[in-house]
């Protein structure tokens, strides 16, 4: 594959900034009332942004897709047609992980039937996590491409390298994920 440098340059410095500067919302931060299904579906694309911008969609979450996860019992039901703090917290973490993980592994990560002080706790651990994945990401791109930008010219055979680095990174997180959640107690 051709990859001109410049645009891998841009591409990784644009991808830096974003993810330094992109925090989820804590606990604490999500709405406290209640909200119908237009509410959270603009609210979670609104802090899940990164990912369907990056990915090239205009959305992360439809209502049929948070109607199918109730039905499937991967979110709890609504109230009156509202959806609280829990709800929020599970689609975030449910929209996050789905990039990557399938649904079975994500239930195993974040069980349906959690109450609020639980999932408060697993939503907080779950930001912080993401956030400290974040700057690992970052520090770990850096410490590869550096020295490869810093090298005169188009070297196609490196930046492939690290095409093919961070595609299999991808790949050996993913199995990890799903081996530590395949343990049975």
């Amino acid at each position: 594959m051709y990859i001109k440098k410049e645009k891998m340059v841009s591409s990784f410095k644009e991808l830096e900034n974003i993810l330094s500067g992109y925090k989820l919302p804590s606990w604490e931060e999500l709405p406290y009332i209640e909200l119908y299904m237009d509410q959270v579906i603009s609210i979670i694309n609104t802090y899940l942004e990164i990912y369907y911008r990056t990915l090239g969609s205009e959305t992360l979450l439809t209502p049929s897709m948070i109607n199918n996860y109730v039905k499937l019992g991967i979110i709890p039901h609504p109230l009156k047609k509202r959806y609280s703090k829990v709800h929020l917290a599970y689609l975030i973490m449910i929209c996050t992980l789905k990039q990557t993980l399938d649904m079975a592994t994500i239930q195993k990560i974040i069980p349906s039937d959690l109450g609020e002080e639980n999932i408060c706790g697993v939503y907080n651990s779950f930001v912080k996590n993401q956030h400290k994945a974040f700057l690992y990401v970052t520090e770990s791109i850096k410490a590869v491409a550096d020295p490869i930008f810093a090298l005169e010219g188009d070297n196609q055979e490196r930046m492939n390298d690290l095409l093919m680095q961070v595609a299999s990174s991808a790949n050996i997180f993913k199995i990890l994920t799903q081996r530590i959640t395949s343990i049975e107690e």
